[in-house]
Formats: structure tokens, sequence, C-alpha cells
């Protein structure tokens, strides 16, 4: 039977007797269902309580939930075994209630913390076998230190784009230290990286497994300046606390809770919006309800440039994917981006990369 994982957001105060009474009756039920519910991860601090189900469709494990114990979930979705295992991590310990805990012996909150590292390699100083030895070589280093600070690799939808998972955001700053040193000593001298980290829960009510996660990473690493690491908002006090033990040769930004909140709101629209060819800095402004000068201060702000700039960086990111999907030709990938001509898109595509779409495939056949 397939594998669901659901997300509970409660109210008050959250006690771990009623999850242990909660899970009880729902254990009590499941025969009744056709489900079986095997693992929980309780968030005490944030009242939320993930559950990890087998069963033959989400709407048995609500109705199991609804008849125990009426806390039905504010989002349940489908999980292969091996995502699952690649975010969560494997062998897992659990109490005699199946509550989820760390190595340490305490309550697993569910909440991992994802690194999104861009990697940046000018083509104008490096031809194009020096480009995929540089490549390979900076993602061999990359990947050594993630497996070195018990991270999980993820595949990322960016050709020059590492992504990884971590149980212990202490663990993922580690990593982030050593990354930024190993990276500057031995890559090309032109070569730039850009970092976030990302805390995160598995599930929130509108997106599926760890895609909020995966979002707010990507869009951390756009706005991060050249060999920057940039750390949401969740991570502040542990940065605070760990920053002496630290190393990192460059500089860190770490965004405050409006700040991460824009975030979310204006790269969504951007997102969203990105088959408009009329999309600037107007449209945005009239889409997000807020004035030209104050969201031009704030992008600037945030990132470093214009909102016109920032809309094309994005594009271009886009184009990137699409191209390495090869299900699109140029033309069609041009117009979806709302592109007026494929020669226009071709022109920018190779003033943002060094080289036209039609070279894609030279360096990354």
């Amino acid at each position: 039977m397939p594998l669901y994982i659901d997300y509970h957001q409660l109210e008050g105060d959250l006690t771990i007797d009623d999850v242990r009474a909660a899970h009880q009756a729902d254990l009590a039920n499941q025969d009744q269902y056709g489900v079986r519910y095997i693992q929980l991860w309780v968030n005490k601090k944030a009242a939320m309580v993930f559950c990890l189900i087998e069963g033959p469709n989400p709407e048995s494990c609500m109705a199991c939930h609804l008849a125990s114990h009426g806390n039905t979930p504010c989002n349940i979705q489908e999980v292969e075994e091996g995502l699952l295992k690649l975010y969560m991590g494997e062998n897992l310990l659990t109490d005699e209630y199946d509550m989820t805990l760390t190595k340490e012996g305490r309550l697993d909150s569910a909440n991992r913390t994802i690194i999104a590292i861009d990697l940046l390699f000018p083509l104008k100083a490096i031809k194009v076998n020096g480009y995929v030895s540089i490549a390979k070589r900076s993602k061999k280093i990359l990947s050594d230190l993630i497996t070195q600070f018990d991270g999980r690799m993820i595949v990322s939808p960016f050709h020059d784009q590492i992504v990884a998972v971590f149980n212990s955001s202490l663990n993922t700053l580690r990593c982030a230290g050593n990354i930024q040193k190993e990276l500057t000593k031995r890559i090309h001298k032109n070569a730039i990286f850009k970092m976030a980290i990302n805390n995160h829960q598995p599930l929130t009510e509108e997106e599926g497994f760890f895609e909020a996660a995966i979002l707010l990473a990507n869009w951390m690493c756009t706005i991060a300046g050249n060999n920057q690491i940039v750390l949401s908002n969740n991570i502040k006090g542990l940065y605070e606390i760990e920053a002496d033990k630290l190393l990192f040769p460059f500089s860190i930004k770490v965004l405050s809770k409006p700040e991460e909140s824009f975030i979310k709101k204006i790269f969504r629209q951007l997102e969203n919006g990105l088959d408009q060819g009329g999309l600037n800095a107007n449209t945005l402004c009239s889409q997000i309800g807020m004035s030209r000068t104050q969201m031009y201060r704030k992008i600037i702000g945030l990132t470093g440039r214009s909102v016109n700039k920032l809309i094309n960086e994005i594009r271009m990111r886009k184009a990137w994917i699409l191209l390495g999907k090869k299900e699109s030709n140029i033309s069609e990938i041009a117009f979806e981006l709302g592109f007026s001509s494929p020669s226009y898109f071709s022109k920018q595509f190779r003033r943002s990369f060094g080289y036209p779409p039609s070279e894609f495939y030279k360096y990354y056949g």
C-alpha cells in the first residue's frame, strides 16, 4: 500500500500525553479503516504533529483520525519510501509510542535543514574541457564534505547547483563553513558560489513533501551575494550561539522574519508570472500591492539588483532547467518564459551564461 505523511497544526499547548492518547486511539481503530500508523514526529514548540501512515488512500487515513480523536490533518501527501528516507533519514529511533527520536534521544521535530549551493563558472576564462573539469572537481569537494557532516545529496534541478538535506542544523552550518573554505582554496580563481541554508518542516498547508523548503532555499540562494551564505531566520539563534566556533571565511547574511516573508511573497509572484511577457516592475507592484519606491528599496536592499534584472535572472534560471529537461526546443522555451522572440531569448541567455542556448549541451551533454 502507499505511504502517506500528514501534518497537524494543533491549538494551544501541545502535551506529549495528548499525542500519545491520540496515537493510541488511531492504533485501536486502524484495522477498521485498512490503514497502519507507523511513526510520529512531534514538534512540541510549534504544536505540530506529523504522522507516517500506510493506507489505501488519503481519505481512509483521514477518516481514521476523525473517528479516533477528531484531529484531521491540515495536509496529507503520498510519499515514496526512497524520498522519505532521503529527507528524513534512515534507521530513525522511535520510543514505545512510535514517536521519532534524535540520536541524542530527544523528540525529533521533523524539521530538516536544506543547503542549496550555486556554482558559477564564467566561461570567458574557461574553455569547455576546463569548465567540465572544474565543475566536476568542485562538486566532488562538496559531495565529500556533505557526507562528512552526515548530509544527504538531493538531485538538483540546476546543473551547477548542489542541494543537500541534514537532520542537524549545526552540522549544516559546520559543513557550509568548510565548503566556503575549500571552494575558495581549490577551484578556479574566477569562480563564484552562493549558498543558502533553510530549516523547514516537511509539509505546509499548501505545498507537498518538502516543496516549500526547496523553493525557499532556491529563492534565498538567488538573493545571496558572491561567496555569501544566506541563513533563514529560524537558524539565527543557533548561528549566534555557535558563531565563535564556526569558520566562515566570507560573509553571512541572516534574514529577518519580514525579509523572509517578503522573499516568499515576491518570488511566488515572479515564478507564477514568468510566462507573461509584460511582467515588469510596474505589474509586480500592482500584484503585491506595494509602491514602486518601496518595492525597489526592498529588492535592492535584499538582492543588490534592480527589479527588472531580478526578473530576468529568474527567467534565465528557469530556462536552464527547461533546457536540461530536453522536453522543449529553444523557441518553445522562449515563448513559455514570456520572451517576444527566440533571438531575444538567446541574446539574454548568452549575456547571463556566456554562451547561447544552442550550445547548452556542449557543457551539459
